[in-house]
């Protein structure tokens, strides 16, 4: 209850620079942001609520009818009480 809390307190701090934080129901969040910023936003937001790091799980276009990589995307993540072990 007191990550979500953080996390929520982190969400309007974020809303105000254009960046929206959404928390999911499950163990994921979401982030909506400009190219480029998600891992910076979603490492803070966790720190933020507690956490250690963040793990991206996707990120994607959020108008599907422009170009990859443009405009705002939303990116999912997850909050982790330690960093990822990297992927072989």
């Amino acid at each position: 209850m007191k990550s979500l809390v953080a996390l929520l307190a982190v969400c309007t701090l974020f809303a105000g620079g254009c960046t929206v934080v959404k928390i999911g129901k499950g163990d994921t969040n979401t982030i909506t942001h400009a190219p480029g910023e998600e891992k910076d936003l979603t490492s803070r937001a966790c720190r933020k609520a507690g956490n250690q790091n963040a793990e991206i799980i996707s990120t994607v276009n959020e108008d599907a009818n422009r170009p990859p990589g443009t405009g705002r995307q939303v990116t999912t993540f997850r909050c982790l009480s330690t960093k990822p072990q990297p992927q072989t």
